[in-house]
């Protein structure tokens, strides 16, 4: 359990997040807060103002100041992982994703300076190749949920795992769509195609980097925290057992 006083404390911050206080000033506050609290605690914390009635998206605020002040959690945790472990392979892929948006964004702009679809550019083949890609994040999303959400909500910290699973549900439809519009280009007109394809690329960057940051730098901690060292082989077998992103590095 979170200690009651710096529950309170982190209810507080909310509550003045969420009644119009000028925000930095309210950030400023919760990162002096937030640098001696681990992801853990927080995740327990912020479990127990779910049960007291918070509701689930008023967390983001208090998510966005964790992730300022805890920007070295990643680096720590990937110091204390075997190579291999589940948590690296997830870590590893959330690179390949990185990259991959960059590219995105490169291909994006690429497109913009045309004026015509050019079925002989490899700008559209990298770019089918990529938008599936993006649909095999999927398999990454899927190992995570169906292992390491299920051991996390086991030992009282569902919140966390809620936020996530809700923004995979939100995210893959965008991915749906960059994939049927890589696939349609040469049938469609190339100024709406244009227009879709910089809505969805932008959508996607903004959206799963952002998901990304809370991942590496709350959920993952708190999952290496609470989850029992045993329970990692079964998580690793059940991880190979849903199966890997045609990006994943080799363990």
């Amino acid at each position: 359990m979170a200690t009651t006083e710096r529950k309170e404390e982190l209810k507080e911050i909310l509550l003045r997040l969420n009644c119009g206080e000028e925000v930095e000033k309210v950030r400023e506050d919760a990162r002096e807060l937030l640098k001696n609290i681990d992801a853990s605690e927080l995740s327990r914390a912020e479990q127990e103002l779910i049960e007291e009635g918070l509701k689930e998206d008023e967390l983001k605020e208090l998510c966005q100041a964790h992730i300022e002040a805890t920007q070295e959690e990643l680096k720590k945790l990937q110091l204390e992982l075997e190579p291999g472990h589940p948590l690296d392979t997830l870590i590893k892929e959330h690179d390949k994703i990185l990259e991959m948006l960059d590219e995105l964004e490169q291909i994006k702009e690429e497109i913009k300076k045309l004026s015509k679809y050019d079925e002989d550019s490899p700008v559209f083949d990298r770019l089918r190749e990529l938008a599936q890609h993006i649909i095999e994040t999927e398999k990454h999303h899927d190992r995570e949920e169906e292992t390491i959400f299920p051991r996390l909500r086991e030992e009282g910290v569902s919140g966390p795992a809620n936020i996530m699973e809700m923004e995979h549900e939100d995210m893959w439809p965008r991915k749906e769509r960059l994939a049927r519009l890589a696939e349609e280009v040469e049938e469609m007109d190339f100024d709406e195609f244009k227009k879709k394809l910089s809505e969805d690329i932008e959508y996607l960057g903004l959206h799963l980097r952002d998901h990304i940051f809370k991942e590496n730098n709350i959920l993952y901690p708190t999952a290496q925290k609470l989850i029992a060292e045993d329970a990692w082989e079964d998580i690793e077998k059940r991880s190979d057992e849903i199966g890997y992103c045609c990006f994943t590095p080799e363990k």
